[in-house]
């Protein structure tokens, strides 16, 4: 049993903010939140000196398994290249691509579990991976596999691993679309096995049509995935009606939809996990107010990827909610903790209450406002089913 003592302020999604707390942490869940002072002292005991604690942020949409970024893309478009010239020349995803099927997997291991630590230390205690940078139906499942033995790292955030084959077409398979939209449905069974929690599709346009998302999306279902959609993010190519049909965990991106498609959302409970690092880069905002209006729950998500957001801090994506898309601090942060628990249907975690597992992340500040006011506010530490990864 360990106490954090001396809670300056502590916040929870949906609840008053208490001054002047201490949390109990018993077998890696949370026992009792108190008044300062209440329990006996503890060898283990940790002082929060007077700070902000609030549950561990989750980041819920993340591609973190490749080598390494595509940098000179960045510029390129900073200059107004088009993503199309770029992908002619050469680069875009594919260029990803390559490189990943060209290196040893222990480089692939390392190259993520830098990126691991330091999303970690910035205060987010659990991420929904994707894999989806080999496109070979073979090596997508070593790359689960991959992504699933780093989840005993207990200085990395716990990760909800997804499948994420029909990423993208691979050149090689152009001419036969059916034939890989078939290997990659018929790969879910194995997914799962491997330790998978969820299947995602890029259904949009350029990518995997509607039907193409629905036949994997099925079959990872009646597999026994969940069911996650990249949706709408380049032009209404209907990924969000599918998921709201499919009864999706979470569309994402969801840059073109309007009133209509917000509405299916809210009827079918399909959580919106929105990327404002990535919507930033793209010029285009996602209407997070009208999914709001429209009762849908919201998440956050870094869309962290070698070639439109370099983003680690989730910190910095509550920054953004508030900042650009228009979000409270109390909305931001909720859909940064209890909206991307919703989003990965991850009941244990998102909030501090007793019972809940002891995912906490405490902050360089005494208030939550700070988090809407500094672009990357300092963890200091984070407590990851009640074991402690210290920033310094």
């Amino acid at each position: 049993m360990s106490t954090l003592r001396h809670i300056g302020r502590l916040w929870s999604p949906g609840e008053p903010a208490r001054s002047n707390a201490e949390v109990v942490i018993e077998d890696g869940r949370i026992a009792a939140i108190q008044p300062s002072g209440t329990a006996a002292p503890g060898r283990d005991d940790f002082d929060c000196g007077g700070l902000l604690l609030t549950p561990g942020l989750i980041d819920a949409h993340t591609h973190p398994l490749y080598l390494r970024p595509r940098l000179e893309e960045v510029k390129l478009r900073s200059e107004g290249v088009a993503y199309s010239e770029i992908a002619a020349r050469g680069g875009g995803i594919l260029k990803t691509v390559r490189e990943t099927r060209a290196a040893s997997w222990e480089e692939l291991a390392q190259a993520t579990r830098r990126r691991l630590e330091g999303w970690r230390l910035s205060g987010t205690t659990t991420a929904e991976v994707k894999t989806g940078y080999h496109l070979r139906v073979e090596d997508e499942l070593a790359a689960v596999s991959l992504l699933c033995g780093l989840r005993s790292e207990e200085d990395l955030p716990d990760l909800a691993v997804t499948y994420l084959a029909a990423h993208e077409l691979p050149p090689e398979r152009r001419s036969d679309r059916a034939g890989y939209v078939a290997e990659v449905a018929a790969g879910a069974a194995r997914a799962l096995a491997l330790g998978a929690r969820s299947c995602d599709v890029f259904c949009d346009q350029g990518a995997f049509t509607a039907l193409e998302a629905r036949l994997i999306l099925e079959a990872a279902g009646r597999a026994g995935l969940r069911l996650r959609i990249h949706a709408d993010e380049l032009a209404l190519s209907g990924g969000s009606q599918l998921a709201g049909e499919l009864g999706a965990d979470s569309a994402d991106h969801l840059l073109r939809i309007g009133e209509k498609e917000a509405g299916l959302l809210s009827q079918a409970g399909v959580a919106a996990t929105l990327c404002p690092v990535t919507a930033l880069s793209m010029r285009a905002l996602p209407p997070a107010r009208e999914l709001l209006r429209a009762g849908v729950t919201l998440a956050l998500g870094s869309d962290h990827n070698p070639g439109t957001s370099g983003a680690g801090s989730m910190s910095l994506v509550v920054y953004l909610a508030v900042s650009q898309l228009g979000l409270s601090v109390d909305e931001a942060l909720t859909a940064a903790t209890s909206g991307g628990a919703s989003s990965l249907r991850l009941a244990d975690r998102g909030a501090i209450r007793v019972g809940m597992r002891a995912d906490l992340s405490l902050w360089d500040a005494d208030h939550e406002g700070a988090l809407g006011w500094a672009p990357q506010l300092a963890c200091v530490a984070s407590w990851r089913e009640g074991r402690r990864s210290a920033a310094a």
